[in-house]
């Protein structure tokens, strides 16, 4: 059944959005300290031919920051079931994990016996290493590859047996820059019994040219005429485009019962980390300050 609650503030949200990094920077975790407050989730990507162990000594970094590393598990990328457990084992041991995003990984041929994400969620060893919240990816843009319907139904699948197994289970989507896109992904995704809350992503403030690179890349067709029709407009006269207009149309969309719950905000950091940073407690003080106003305008007018 929907979960009934009172939809989130933007600026609630963007207090303790999560982030993205790489694990092929050493010094990842000292520069995100320096720009982000401590406690928030940092997701730590794991691309094909990264490392793993790379990846466990970021994850144990970022949690002597202070802040909550989540691994990605790529199931793909894994060589055996034994690969699976031993990295498991050492990111409990070096970063106490316990959470992780699970994904199926975007390359053609699976190194070992894992296909998808659910045979990674089936395998038992997520408990095991004392992982017990999880998230799984989802796409409001769809994938090039698959259609909208397998892709649909996969998440209904994993997420149901997540939701079964007793995990604690989210939604994180892939970026998009095309609210009315992204609202209408929840309606539907609501509306095949995926009622887990979602931590909706987007690109942090970066040039016009390097987040059109990025939407090619994956592949989002819609998001990317939305972003060139903003790059007319903004990034002639700034060369950047940020992710405002975007998260207030999706705030004023998720009030609708049949969008929520919508948990968080998840920033793709193209512009890099501190832009982001700076350009999320810019936004949060504007927020406050438009409530504290309506608030008081409120109170005069009753």
């Amino acid at each position: 059944m929907q979960h009934a609650s009172t939809p989130p503030r933007l600026a609630d949200l963007l207090a303790r959005a999560s982030i993205e990094v790489t694990a092929r920077d050493p010094a990842v975790a000292d520069k995100v300290r320096v720009d982000f407050p401590p406690d928030i989730d940092v997701h730590v990507t794991f691309l094909p031919n990264d490392d793993y162990r790379q990846l466990e000594e970021t994850c144990a970094n970022l949690r002597r920051a202070s802040f909550n590393p989540v691994p990605h598990l790529t199931a793909r990328n894994f060589a055996s079931v034994e690969a699976l457990d031993l990295h498991l084992a050492r990111l409990s041991e070096m970063a106490n994990v316990g959470r992780a995003l699970v994904i199926a990984g975007d390359v053609d041929r699976a190194k070992g016996p894992f296909a998808t994400s659910l045979e990674v969620l089936q395998t038992g060893l997520l408990q095991k290493h004392g992982i017990h919240s999880v998230l799984v990816a989802g796409h409001p843009e769809g994938h090039p590859a698959v259609t909208e319907e397998v892709m649909r139904a996969a998440l209904c699948e994993k997420v149901a047996f997540a939701v079964d197994a007793g995990f604690e289970v989210q939604v994180v989507t892939q970026f998009c820059f095309d609210a009315e896109g992204i609202l209408s992904w929840l309606q539907r995704i609501r509306r095949c019994g995926v009622h887990v809350p979602v931590r909706i992503g987007v690109a942090g403030p970066a040039s016009t040219a390097s987040l059109m690179k990025f939407a090619m890349q994956c592949g989002i067709g819609n998001s990317l005429r939305a972003l060139r029709t903003r790059g007319s407009a903004i990034g002639k006269l700034m060369g950047e485009t940020t992710p405002e207009p975007l998260l207030r149309a999706l705030e004023e969309g998720w009030q609708d019962p049949g969008c929520g719950p919508v948990s968080g905000i998840h920033f793709y950091m193209f512009g890099g980390a501190a832009k982001t940073a700076r350009w999320r407690a810019e936004l949060v003080k504007t927020l406050q300050t438009e409530a504290a106003v309506a608030a008081a305008r409120e109170r005069s007018a009753s």
